[in-house]
């Protein structure tokens, strides 16, 4: 039985965590699912996990790392506005999240 991945402590990372939450981004993970995975508490956690390990990767496997990672924000973003168009408040706070999120990786 394989051992549970490493827990992330406040302040510190591990790059074995932040390699996996990178593969899992990858195969299309949500930030929430990814950190309920490898046992983060919030998907916040998960994203500075996931900045970490692109920030690692050679220059130029962060590129495509990148722009895959701007579609899936993309298509987030589309789900956001049809989703919450009624609710101007909760559509532009969710808006805000997706924009931190693209700066972070750009």
């Amino acid at each position: 039985m394989p051992a549970p991945p490493a827990r992330v402590t406040k302040g510190g990372s591990d790059v074995s965590v932040d390699t996996e939450v990178l593969r899992l981004r990858e195969e299309g993970r949500s930030y929430a699912a990814v950190a309920r995975l490898v046992h983060l508490e919030r998907a916040h956690e998960a994203h500075a996990a996931f900045v970490r390990a692109l920030r690692r990767r050679p220059h130029d496997e962060q590129a495509g790392l990148i722009d895959r990672e701007r579609s899936r924000l993309d298509q987030l973003e589309v789900k956001i506005r049809d989703r919450d168009r009624d609710d101007p408040t909760r559509l532009a706070r969710r808006l805000a999240a997706v924009e931190r999120l693209r700066s972070a990786v750009s």
